[in-house]
């Protein structure tokens, strides 16, 4: 009788424990971007986590790429709705510091955690009156598009720095430092930047591991031995329409191989001013003819995919940390890629032991030839499997908020 008792008191507090399990409470500030939608797919697949995500906008506009249902608007006279009340939410997670301006950042109620998830141009390209958190040179020899485009950037340069100077912004920049002091939790799409941001004495965030994932069932053991070898012969070059992806070193380089009439596609349709791409479309149509093709707009995730896969060689000229999601595409496809020697992508991917090329010693007429070997491609598929699927990310973002659990 005492048995049956003790057990129906144990089945008791296991019901009650099980119905008062803590769900972590996250808000997710977001922008209108095409790989939030896998990323919104995966936060809901990880148990433990009530998540919200919200994009700020004051006009009842469509989205241009997002598609999920789970997306929220919210006015900008709501924010502190959320941002104040610590009974809200348990972590607020700033999806670029572009989601959530920085006057609303250094406000947010001391109880909430604060997660950054830097994209790039919010460490590398903060215009005044924020600035660059991450500072690097562009060691590439320019050979850039026109002595008229650089002259243009001099004096937009000038203008710039005098408008500063009229403006004075303190706050805006008091702001932005504020901003970033009270970001609890960092990830950045390399471990480096977390080091780097280090210089920066108002930077004490702690790091986390976080990777935007690709759509979910396309990095697979299932699909590891699926057409092996790129579908087509062309060559990629860059990702952005921005003078950092140095276009012109690229055609340079490349107009002195001989390219067999392969297509050169040069995706322009993200960033970048017209000026500059309207100079680097006669450049390159004048180098390599009709067999240089830009890419002026977007394409829906689908045919880009399709596109990337016809790529045999992808030549990714930039020193910074840039083009990441093309860049595992070109490893699953299996292009030869090729980056600086000295850039952060090269020391990534090499650290990774990931089979990929440097620009200065390798990027010549036998390499461009011949495709990687098949041992090499299923090297690389291997890797990003365990890198950079759906599933592995997932894992490492389960683990990195257990982490921040720890610290609720």
């Amino acid at each position: 009788m005492f048995n049956d008792f003790f057990q129906l008191v144990q089945d008791l507090l296991l019901t009650l424990q099980t119905k008062t399990v803590r769900f972590m409470k996250v808000i997710h500030f977001i922008t209108d971007d095409k790989f939030l939608n896998s990323t919104i797919e995966m936060f809901e697949e990880i148990e433990g986590l009530n998540n919200r995500y919200l994009i700020i906008s004051d006009e009842e506009t469509p989205f241009h790429f997002l598609t999920s249902t789970k997306v929220e608007k919210i006015k900008t006279s709501d924010i502190n709705n959320v941002i104040l009340d610590p009974t809200s939410t348990d972590v607020i997670v700033i999806h670029n510091l572009s989601s959530l301006p920085c006057e609303y950042i250094k406000e947010i109620h001391p109880r909430i955690k604060v997660v950054w998830f830097s994209w790039g141009f919010d460490t590398y390209a903060n215009f005044y009156p924020q600035f660059k958190l991450i500072k690097l040179k562009n060691r590439i020899k320019p050979k850039t598009i026109s002595f008229r485009y650089r002259l243009r950037m001099l004096n937009e340069s000038r203008r710039r720095h005098i408008k500063q100077l009229k403006k004075n912004d303190k706050k805006g920049r008091n702001d932005f430092i504020s901003a970033v002091h009270r970001v609890d939790f960092y990830s950045g799409v390399f471990p480096i930047e977390w080091e780097l941001l280090k210089k920066n004495s108002f930077f004490r965030a702690k790091p986390i591991t976080y990777h935007y994932p690709t759509k979910k069932g396309y990095f697979t053991e299932q699909n590891l031995y699926e057409q092996t070898k790129p579908k087509g012969d062309s060559i990629l070059l860059g990702n952005s329409g921005t003078k950092l992806g140095n276009h012109g070193n690229s055609l340079w380089r490349i107009s002195k191989l001989n390219l067999h009439d392969r297509k050169v596609i040069v995706p322009l349709s993200y960033g970048g001013d017209t000026l500059y791409k309207s100079l680097l479309c006669k450049k390159g149509k004048k180098i390599l003819g009709s067999n240089f093709i830009p890419l002026m707009s977007f394409l829906p995730i689908e045919e880009y995919t399709e596109l990337i896969e016809s790529v045999s060689i992808a030549i990714h000229n930039v020193e910074q940390q840039a083009a990441v999601g093309n860049i595992i595409l070109n490893l699953w496809s299996g292009a030869k890629i090729f980056f600086p020697e000295k850039s952060m992508n090269y020391q990534y991917f090499k650290s990774l032991d990931f089979h990929v090329f440097s620009i200065e010693k390798d990027l010549n007429q036998k390499e461009i030839d011949s495709y990687l070997s098949e041992k090499d491609i299923l090297d690389n598929r291997k890797k990003v499997i365990q890198h950079f699927s759906f599933d592995s990310i997932k894992e490492k973002v389960k683990n990195s908020f257990k982490y921040i659990e720890q610290q609720l």
